[in-house]
Formats: structure tokens, C-alpha cells, sequence
């Protein structure tokens, strides 16, 4: 009896301590939108302050209160390493500067990060340096809009949270109806994927547009107060990135009359 006491409890503490490790595991994801709130000695007066990963070709990029930056990162659990960091060069007044510079600072020193509560860390040599929550796409101000055009087709469609466009004649006025939720939760379901910053240089994966064999394809995605648009592609064949998103924008405007 002793013997089986020992080892259901030996069975025990294996299963939490794999729980925790699961539960911890679970901690050590790093992808998306970020809002940045704090960094050191500065007053955050701009909330549009962002930093977003990109997990799988593991780009990152953000604007950094003056100027867009973007670059490469390196993960390893919660371990992080920064790749060199380029960025736009718009002028700004002095307070601005001073943001950027502290940030980019910040940027350049990270070493690992964390999530507790809500919010994400980032850190050098344990000490945080920057203080961010993470953006869930489906607070985000976003709207789409698709295009398609041929000598015998045309089609024109807008999709925001509050109402949706649809035309599909050159010279008619569009339909306007109001955007359904359940509608917009679907097609937030199939923009979360979608990583905004890489739309322009997505290939179309066929060229039937050329010689007239597809109507001329365009999507259009003004996410967070910016506008991506993709390079044209084939109607009924987009690139694999948005083939979803297409989808079910073609399939909510079917349903206006």
C-alpha cells in the first residue's frame, strides 16, 4: 500500500509540474500588435505608439512616434534578440524625437520579455524597458475593400463594422446595407491571420488577367489609420495570405439585394 502511495504521488507531481510547464509555455508567445504605454525617462503623449511581430517570417516593424521602423527578430522561448532596425525619415518636432530616440534605444537593448496580466514586458538584463499591451484585431479600427474589374465584369465592394457597399455596374449607384455582426465576426475571424504590413508584396499565384482570361483583382485594407493594398491578381484566384479574407468578403456581398 506505502508503494502505491508513493507512486500516485511521484504521478502527481510529475502532472503539475508538466501543467505548469504547459501553463508557462503558453506565456512564451510573441506575435501581433502591441501598444506601447511606457518607456524609460519619457511621457507617453501619442497612444498610436506600436510595435507588431510578425511570428512566422519573424519581421517586426511599428511606428515609433515620428517615423515607421522594421527589421527582424530572433525568439527562443522567452528569449529575444532584435536584428538591426531601419526606418522612414519623416521630420518631427522635438518631443516627438525625443520619443523615437528613447524607443529605438529601448528597441536595440532587449533581451527577453514577458506577459503577466495583460501586459507584455520587454526587458534587458531583467530590467523592463518597455511596457506594452497587445492589440486584439477585433478592436482595431479596419474596413476592406475589393475590387474587380474586365471588360464584362465589374464589382466594387467596402466593408466596415457599421455598413457594407456593393456595386456591380460602372454606372449604377451602390447598395448600402448595414453590416450584420455575425457577418463582421466572420470576417474578423478570417482577417486575423492576415499580416497587414507584407499585403503589398504578396504574388499573385496566376496571371489569367493578362491576356483577359480573369477580371483585374485588387484588395484594399485601411487597418489602424493606414491604407495596404495589394498588387493585382486574378478574381476567383488571390493569393493564399488573403484567399479567406477574399472569400468571405465575396460572400457577404452576395447576400445585398
Amino acid at each position: 500500500m506505502k508503494l502505491i502511495l508513493v507512486f500516485f504521488s511521484i504521478f502527481a507531481l510529475k502532472t503539475c509540474d508538466n501543467t505548469q510547464k504547459i501553463k508557462s509555455g503558453q506565456n512564451n508567445t510573441l506575435g501581433g500588435v502591441y501598444h506601447i504605454y511606457s518607456i524609460p525617462d519619457t511621457t507617453i503623449t501619442d497612444p498610436q505608439l506600436t510595435i507588431e511581430f510578425d511570428a512566422e517570417t519573424k519581421q517586426v516593424s511599428g511606428f515609433s512616434g515620428c517615423n515607421r521602423f522594421f527589421g527582424t527578430f530572433s525568439l527562443n522561448e522567452n528569449s529575444l534578440k532584435m536584428g538591426p532596425l531601419a526606418s522612414t525619415k519623416m521630420f518631427c518636432d522635438d518631443s516627438a524625437n525625443k520619443i523615437e530616440t528613447s524607443l529605438l534605444e529601448s528597441l536595440s537593448k532587449m533581451d527577453s520579455f514577458k506577459n503577466e496580466n495583460g501586459t507584455t514586458s520587454f526587458l534587458s538584463n531583467k530590467k523592463v524597458l518597455i511596457r506594452a499591451i497587445k492589440a486584439e484585431k477585433q478592436n482595431v479600427n479596419v474596413s476592406f475593400e475589393y475590387s474587380a474589374h474586365s471588360r464584362g465584369k465589374f464589382s466594387h465592394i467596402i466593408i466596415d463594422k457599421k455598413s457594407m457597399s456593393v456595386k456591380n455596374k460602372r454606372d449604377t449607384t451602390p447598395i448600402i446595407k448595414k453590416c450584420p455582426k455575425s457577418s463582421w465576426n466572420r470576417l474578423l475571424k478570417a482577417f486575423e491571420p492576415v499580416n497587414v504590413e507584407n499585403i503589398p508584396n504578396l504574388k499573385a499565384p496566376s496571371e489569367k488577367r493578362f491576356f483577359d482570361g480573369a477580371a483585374i483583382a485588387k484588395l484594399k485594407i485601411t487597418y489602424n489609420g493606414k491604407t495596404y493594398e495589394t498588387p493585382s491578381f486574378d478574381h476567383g484566384n488571390p493569393p493564399q495570405e488573403i484567399a479567406e479574407l477574399v472569400k468571405e468578403i465575396l460572400s457577404i456581398s452576395e447576400n445585398i439585394e
